[in-house]
């Protein structure tokens, strides 16, 4: 499906004469790329599209792709289960890789060589295309400098800049962007998601990511975790500390956005990502340390980019916990 707000993005590229073979479909992380990336692979691989672009869904291609089984459509995403020298390096564990490894790559020669077996189009989407380690990054390039006729492949990324240069040059760009809070209200209360203006805030303006939240348990753990740092209270050190893998990451995040709108409301007077804690957050503002507090957002952002390595996760949490309460300690007059 097409969401509301990518619908003239949609429009754009239908209107083209004729598609890229290479598309670099490039947005913030919620914005509905994925599902594009999807609805664009259907259309290219039916064979008797509407007027619109959009594939019938009831042809024999159409069926064959909602089974996961249409033969001219490729899927790369990041690996399951490597166990290749290659996905060691790149930090693997053993049940699951971060990245899209050279073997999936070097894996799509044969599915390249060969004629398509239905339509005569063959489509290749790679999502997320950031997380190509560099091995896989050099030997996409080869094939997209020299792409098979009558093969489209398609990138999907939230962070363009972590691409190889190389490799987004070889791509026709179409850039996504989140739909005005308005809207983004508008549709999520239309799907039934509750407490929709606190969970858009907290999702950054996403409305995918907000609905991804309504179906997880991140508000009880979002509610204990903010509720020690409006407080102060060193048992959020414990909270993180105690964390499963999956619960770090949420937390840190949440971290991060409590920092932001504490440094927000003390130098602007806004209020971003947690309109719910105003009163707490309010209170801190004042007294913070800004020079500290800034130097600590530092140390966090830095915290947040380093999870995909492994750490003493206990030495990072302490050290973290002695910023924020050095930081959050009335400044000097």
């Amino acid at each position: 499906m097409i969401y509301p707000w990518n619908a003239p993005v949609w429009e754009r590229l239908k209107r083209a004469r004729q598609t890229p073979a290479a598309l670099l479909l490039a947005g913030p992380r919620g914005s509905g790329k994925r599902a594009f990336a999807k609805e664009l692979a259907k259309s290219s691989l039916c064979p008797t599209p509407d007027s619109a672009g959009f594939a019938c869904g009831t042809c024999e291609a159409c069926r064959l792709f909602e089974l996961d089984a249409h033969p001219d459509y490729r899927l790369l995403e990041p690996a399951s289960g490597e166990s290749s020298e290659e996905a060691g390096e790149a930090g693997a564990g053993t049940t699951a890789s971060r990245f899209i490894v050279i073997n999936q790559v070097r894996d799509l020669s044969g599915f390249l060589a060969v004629s398509a077996h239905l339509a005569g189009q063959k489509v290749v989407v790679i999502q997320p295309t950031d997380k190509l380690h560099p091995s896989a990054a050099n030997a996409l390039l080869k094939t997209l400098e020299e792409p098979p006729s009558r093969t489209m492949f398609v990138l999907v990324t939230d962070e363009a800049q972590r691409l190889v240069p190389t490799v987004r040059s070889r791509c026709f760009r179409l850039g996504f962007s989140l739909p005005d809070r308005q809207a983004a209200l508008h549709w999520l209360r239309d799907a039934g998601i509750g407490s929709s203006e606190v969970a858009l805030a907290q999702a950054g303006g996403a409305p995918l990511a907000a609905t991804e939240l309504q179906n997880s348990d991140f508000w009880p753990v979002r509610q204990g975790f903010l509720e020690a740092l409006g407080k102060v209270d060193p048992q959020f050190a414990e909270i993180l500390a105690r964390a499963p893998a999956d619960h770090l990451s949420l937390l840190l995040g949440q971290f991060y956005r409590w920092c932001y709108d504490l440094v927000s409301l003390r130098i602007a007077g806004h209020l971003r990502y947690n309109p719910d804690h105003a009163k707490p957050l309010a209170e801190l503002a004042v007294k913070a340390d800004m020079a500290k507090m800034m130097d600590f957002i530092k140390e966090l952002l830095a915290a947040l980019r380093s999870q995909e390595h492994p750490l003493n996760s206990r030495l990072v949490v302490e050290r973290l916990a002695i910023g924020y309460i050095r930081a959050t300690a009335a400044s000097a007059p």
